[in-house]
């Protein structure tokens, strides 16, 4: 015997944005601004789930609530073209990749290999001291230290050691590394006790995903005389550079200069990266793909 089949079940029918599907809410009208103001605090994970409901809900989410919940992430109003994907504004919500340090374990709060790789552990190798020893301490208004004295430390022969940081996995997709470019700013604290000079290097590269050079800033610096026992800071912005980007490797080290055993090389603490929040658009129009 055949099944009867109603026909109407696998009719498509096109969405009318003069109806009101979408906003009827519990049997209330609710005007879309209101609908709006509503999914604004509205947890992200739970956005995700509303945007299926309905074809207004999704329009409505992706076109403004996103970028709405992105703003009040961040404090701040954001100055992107309409045309700015939409999953741009979920991951500033989910993982806010602007405006915080991305190097993660600092000034050796979590010890010298957390997060680092060695590149070289010279004379009594890497040494992690709290408070720092021989220098006066870190500046307490530098928010990057949270109020806290760790500082990485070398010895006698060159101590070095990197972290590179991958953006993509920090929130920031293609379409804001290729077409909004973000400025990155870097940074680091350094000093060397009183009694024995040191040598400080530092390195930064803008790196492809195949490693790439894109861009890069250097700094060696002997640290003696009239330069001994105090902090030295250290910045640099890239900005305007090409395509391409997905990492940054933030290495550094140094020495003493007096061969003398244990730990009176130079100090470092505080190394940032910090992707500024663009704020005009880049004219660059295609997306790359090295």
């Amino acid at each position: 015997m055949g099944q009867s089949h109603d026909s109407t079940m696998n009719v498509r029918v096109m969405f009318d944005e003069k109806s009101e599907n979408g906003l009827i809410v519990c049997g209330k009208y609710l005007p879309e601004e209101l609908l709006a103001e509503i999914f604004c605090y509205v947890d992200y994970t739970s956005l995700l789930n509303c945007q299926l409901v309905c074809t207004r809900w999704k329009i409505l989410i992706r076109n403004y609530v996103w970028r709405k919940k992105a703003e009040i992430s961040l404090g701040r109003s954001l100055l992107f073209d309409k045309e700015v994907p939409w999953d741009v504004y979920y991951l500033i919500c989910k993982k806010r990749p602007f405006e915080r340090n991305l190097v993660k374990n600092h000034s050796g709060e979590y010890g010298t290999q957390k997060y680092w790789n060695i590149l070289s552990d010279g004379g009594n190798r890497w040494k992690v001291e709290n408070p720092p020893v021989g220098v006066p301490p870190l500046p307490s208004n530098e928010h990057v230290f949270e109020g806290k004295q760790f500082c990485f430390v070398t010895s006698y022969n060159m101590c070095t050691k990197v972290q590179v940081i991958d953006l993509e996995k920090e929130g920031l997709t293609l379409y804001v590394l290729n077409n909004l470019q973000p400025p990155i700013v870097v940074s680091e604290w350094y000093s060397c006790r009183w009694d024995c000079p040191g040598i400080y290097e530092c390195a930064i590269q803008l790196l492809t995903k195949d490693n790439k050079v894109i861009d890069s800033f250097h700094i060696r610096d002997n640290i003696e005389g009239e330069k001994q026992n105090q902090w030295h800071y250290i910045s640099h912005e890239f900005k305007n550079y090409r395509p391409g980007l997905r990492k940054i490797s933030f290495s550094h080290g140094g020495t003493d200069q007096l061969f003398w055993a244990g730990h009176y090389g130079c100090k470092m603490a505080g190394a940032c990266v910090c992707v500024k929040v663009p704020t005009v658009r880049s004219c660059i129009s295609e997306e790359a793909n090295f």
